[in-house]
């Protein structure tokens, strides 16, 4: 057959003519071959005697690590019980920036991202290192930002991200002197941050592995020895509506009067909680490292101590009653008095000619209280402002609390009696003055202040409580306390407190107004003081304690007072709590007519019944039976879940929102607006939203339109306004 192969006997080779091309391609392989095999036999010899000795070092240089392993830190949750501080998912960032030659651009588009100075990023990508690490961890939003940036064209390998933890601050500047930050060595800086580091912190864990020279871990090498055990949760007694109204207000101040320093702490008189509590300046803890040092030097409304001024009068007056010094009908000569040879005048210095020990309180009569201080001697003075808690920190339980500076018996002089009587020459904290004007609120009992309400496990578990603590029982008798009280709402409604007024509410209140010393000469500024309000309402039933003091507002010298700087926002303050607690005026109801419209409107569910099991017709009679109505999620026939939560009080404006299915795919958004900022949190997570929060008071506006269509883990930014700005 033509096709059939040649055979060969077993032995012999075939051979058979090839072309001379084809012989030289082979002679080629065959020599290259050999140079393969010399460079093969070149490249053993040098890696034995040349490479040899550095391998052996390499390998030498492998060693066994333990390394600790951080725990996940524990929450700091409001009095709501929302998160206000949280780890989440961050990124460390490495940049080579020895691959960008214009490094102004690189500064810009990271400026733009970072929301930094452009003038801070330049400082850091324009040195000659061939790469740098972001000094702090980035969010996943950031991360994306820049990979949408750079990641496509010819600097896609020049970031590298890996993986860690960042403390986040979900409403930023929020109560931050009180919350504190986490600095970059993982530990709490200022406030709970802080003082609670070892709970918050938990325990850690530990890593072993494998390092080669570098101090890279060898693949595969890295286990756990000891898991770490995550951090307890710390709740706050601060109320995230009230602080709302503090921080707005805070606001309003820090523009329009630009002080030094200010503070605003609202307490509750009957239990010592701190409901809000705000100083100025602040910052913003996700990006405390652009804040003033004086910002991160200390929480002013706990750590500074100062001349309070006309508001330690109440203190005096509290004494000298119980005391029986003197009685407020009795008359004295106002205008000055001569003491030691040295002449006090009354603030107007002319006075108001013979008038009562009443009326030295609604005047703010300096000469008035002179004269109480001196009936009352050094021996009562001193017992009751040690019964008020002046004479020794608060023990509140915040880092570097400040403490009083009172005269030493060696100075108990009577012109030091004597101005200690208006509260000049001596200095006490804005704890301190707000405790003691919560004891004569109450009756006569003073607590120590509290913002750690519960410590929570990781498990969630309520593991301690914090208790009222009784420091101090019947401080003076329950009459005199009223009569002190009475006076204060006097010195609002009939004296020259009056900017604090509220109709129908009986606001008891104080002003101060004190100079402050020159420390280079010892000698008063003549035109620098802190000026304050402290005070409480309604009159005849305090619900909270309100104390705003401002230093060195910087108003004409003539129109620095107490009354038109930090009264205004005070009563603002106020204002907005009467409305949030929906406190009817004295003598009427809530639903008669009075100036808070808004809230005497409104009509309450107080226990809020459980839907969950219902159907849903029955689910709907039971929500009209209470006057209120339902919105429902889902095709379902049973209700799963609901919000609010069963027990909760509810205007009867507002709806229970139900669900009838599982899962939360297929919801719409739906409409927040007027609801505070606990409510705006509770109702976007009970659909599976993520809420980012600008703002304070109530909700006006969101990114995402009532009854678009919304997904589990989808961002809500949400814009709230205080009540005042709400047309």
């Amino acid at each position: 057959m033509k096709d059939q192969k040649k055979r060969y006997k077993p032995g012999k080779v075939m051979t058979e003519k090839r072309p001379r091309r084809h012989r030289r391609r082979m002679l080629a392989l065959q020599v290259g071959g050999i140079a393969a095999l010399c460079l093969v036999a070149w490249r053993i010899t040098n890696i034995q005697h040349v490479l040899g000795p550095g391998l052996l070092k390499d390998a030498s240089n492998v060693q066994d690590v333990s390394k600790v392993e951080l725990a996940p830190r524990g929450e700091i949750l409001d009095a709501a019980g929302q998160p206000i501080a949280y780890d989440v998912p961050a990124y460390i960032m490495d940049i080579k920036i020895s691959d960008f030659t214009n490094r102004q651009a690189l500064a810009q588009n990271l400026s733009n991202i970072l929301q930094l100075p452009y003038t801070q990023i330049y400082s850091l990508v324009s040195q000659s290192y061939d790469w740098i690490q972001w000094n702090q961890p980035i969010l996943a939003t950031t991360k994306d930002a820049i990979e949408k940036l750079y990641g496509q064209g010819k600097h896609a390998e020049d970031f590298t991200f890996t993986s860690t933890e960042k403390r986040f601050y979900p409403f930023g500047r929020f109560a931050a002197a009180t919350v504190g930050y986490v600095g970059p060595n993982g530990q709490g800086v200022m406030g709970i941050e802080a003082e609670d580091n070892h709970l918050l912190e938990g325990t850690p864990g530990k890593l072993d592995y494998r390092q080669d020279a570098l101090g890279f871990p060898l693949p595969g090498s890295v286990h756990t020895v000891v898991a770490p055990k995550p951090g307890d949760s710390v709740q706050l007694t601060i109320n995230p509506v009230i602080q709302g109204f503090v921080d707005h207000e805070m606001d309003i101040l820090d523009e329009t009067v630009h002080p030094e320093h200010a503070a605003m702490i609202v307490m509750d008189p009957w239990n010592g909680q701190i409901l809000a509590m705000s100083s100025r300046p602040d910052f913003n803890p996700n990006q405390y490292w652009t804040a003033s040092p004086v910002a991160l030097d200390q929480n002013w409304a706990v750590s500074a101590s100062f001349e309070p001024g006309s508001t330690f009068k109440l203190f005096v007056l509290t004494a000298a009653l119980a005391t029986q010094s003197i009685n407020l009908n009795q008359t004295y000569m106002s205008g000055q008095i001569t003491i030691d040879g040295r002449t006090i005048h009354d603030w107007n210095y002319v006075g108001w000619g013979k008038i009562s020990f009443l009326k030295a309180l609604e005047y703010s009569s300096n000469v008035g209280f002179a004269k109480i201080a001196l009936k009352l001697g050094w021996s009562n003075l001193m017992h009751y402002l040690n019964l008020f808690g002046m004479t020794h920190p608060t023990g509140v339980d915040l880092p570097d609390e400040g403490s009083s500076i009172l005269f030493p018996p060696s100075q108990e002089g009577q012109i030091q009696l004597a101005t200690t009587g208006f509260g000049q020459g001596i200095a006490v904290t804005p704890l301190q003055l707000i405790d003691g004007v919560a004891a004569i609120a109450n009756g006569g009992t003073l607590y120590r202040p509290y913002v750690v309400e519960k410590i929570i496990s990781p498990e969630g578990q309520v593991i301690q409580t914090t208790q009222p603590d009784a420091v101090q029982r019947d401080i003076a008798p329950s009459s005199v306390l009223a009569a002190v009280r009475h006076a204060m709402v006097l010195d609002v409604s009939q004296g020259i407190d009056n900017a604090a007024y509220i109709k129908g509410y009986d606001v008891a209140g104080k002003t101060g107004t004190a100079q402050v010393v020159n420390p280079k000469t010892g000698k008063f500024y003549n035109s620098r003081f802190i000026t304050s309000f402290i005070g409480f309402a309604p009159g005849w039933d305090p619900q909270v304690v309100i104390y705003c003091t401002v230093d060195w507002p910087k108003t004409p010298v003539n129109d620095t007072w107490g009354n038109t700087t930090a009264t205004p926002v005070a009563r603002a303050v106020l204002q907005d709590i009467i409305n949030y607690y929906h406190i009817a005026p004295l003598g009427q109801t809530q639903n008669q007519t009075s100036e808070l419209k808004p809230a005497q409107k409104m009509s309450y569910i107080e226990n809020l019944p459980s839907f969950v099991g219902d159907t849903v017709s029955q689910a709907q009679n039971l929500a009209a039976r209470l006057s209120g109505n339902l919105v429902i999620n889902g095709n379902g026939s049973t209700i799963l879940r609901q919000w609010p939560a069963p027990g909760s009080e509810l205007a009867t404006s507002m709806p229970v929102y139900v669900w009838t299915r599982g899962n939360l795919e297929g919801e719409t958004m739906p409409s927040i607006k007027g609801l505070t900022l606990e409510q705006v949190i509770g109702l976007l997570q009970a659909y599976g939203l993520n809420p980012v929060v600008q703002g304070t008071g109530f909700a006006v506006q969101t990114s995402i339109a009532p009854g678009q269509p919304v997904h589990p883990g989808e961002q809500v930014n949400v814009v709230l306004k205080p009540p005042s700005t709400i047309s």
